[in-house]
């Protein structure tokens, strides 16, 4: 799934919303037809190595 911005009214929606989950054939075609721009998904914050000390 795919989140969407939009760059242009599209459905009702104004541009600058964001469609969420979109299925990612959906979010591809929104993209060529010139009304939305794919974004990418966010990493999640790395988790930090080494031992924990037990008191």
């Amino acid at each position: 799934m795919t989140n969407v911005l939009l760059t242009k009214k599209y459905k009702g929606r104004e541009a600058g919303s964001i469609l969420t989950d979109i299925a990612d054939g959906e979010a591809t075609a929104l993209e060529t037809i010139g009304v939305g721009q794919k974004l990418k998904e966010e990493q999640p914050a790395p988790k930090k190595g080494g031992k924990e000390s037990a008191e």
